[in-house]
């Protein structure tokens, strides 16, 4: 579970908690790792903390060969992910860097060494996106400045969901998820939301518990979904 310090990620991490489950819990940030993790054992589940930076490739690796050592690897959330609010002039190559390095490079990576190690077994693999990557909103005046954000999301998108029929021959589920509204969570909060007209809200909890849902076992009818957390519940899910 990447970025389960806080947000969505730590929502998730609950969820799967009170389903009993081991919950490896990865973020940068050890401090609030540990809150987590109080946390995850509060609800039921046991978690594994592993401090780490999504943005370095032997980190990942590391993550994965960590979780192998304590048992079997059943499924990857991807939660973390930077999203800066940047003008096209504000914004310098090394933002890009950052922003694809974290929200999709390390997509990338995860599933690649988590494949590998779920071996015939099989699993899950879910990637959280965003409304920001749908074309149909680079024209809304809110998004605009986070182009970056939303090209990283677009790109985690067909990525995905375009490996999802390949890797199910292996047993391995991919599904991407979006809140379907807005979040609060401390990563948010900094969000200037004046130009966001008619704000549709959705509570972290409920989209961790969306989350949950599918990354606890393989849903092969879901395999090559874009999910709406919204929707949990009645279109889909439970």
């Amino acid at each position: 579970m990447t970025g389960a310090a806080a947000g969505i990620g730590l929502e998730t991490a609950i969820a799967l908690g009170e389903q009993g489950r081991t919950v490896a819990l990865c973020d940068i940030d050890g401090p609030m790792l540990a809150a987590a993790a109080a946390r995850v054992r509060a609800a039921g589940g046991e978690p594994v903390v592993i401090a780490g930076d999504l943005r370095d490739e032997h980190a990942i690796v590391d993550l994965v060969r960590t979780i192998m050592s304590r048992g079997s690897l059943g499924g990857i959330v991807h939660s973390a992910g930077l999203f800066p609010q940047l003008s096209f002039a504000e914004s310098e190559l090394e933002d890009l860097d950052h922003v694809m390095a974290v929200n999709f490079r390390a997509a990338f990576r995860l599933a690649k060494a988590g494949v590998a190690a779920m071996g015939s077994t099989g699993g899950t693999l879910v990637f959280l996106t965003s409304g920001a990557g749908l074309l149909e909103m680079a024209s809304d005046p809110f998004q605009q400045h986070f182009s970056l954000y939303g090209a990283s999301k677009a790109a985690l998108d067909r990525w995905a969901l375009g490996i999802a029929r390949e890797l199910l021959e292996a047993n391995v589920v991919v599904s991407t998820i979006t809140p379907g509204a807005f979040v609060r969570t401390s990563g948010t909060a900094r969000i200037d939301l004046e130009e966001m007209a008619d704000l549709k809200e959705i509570d972290a909890s409920a989209v961790g518990k969306a989350v949950a849902w599918l990354a606890s076992e393989p849903r092969m009818h879901l395999s090559g979904c874009r999910l709406n957390a919204t929707e949990f519940g009645e279109t889909w899910g439970e």
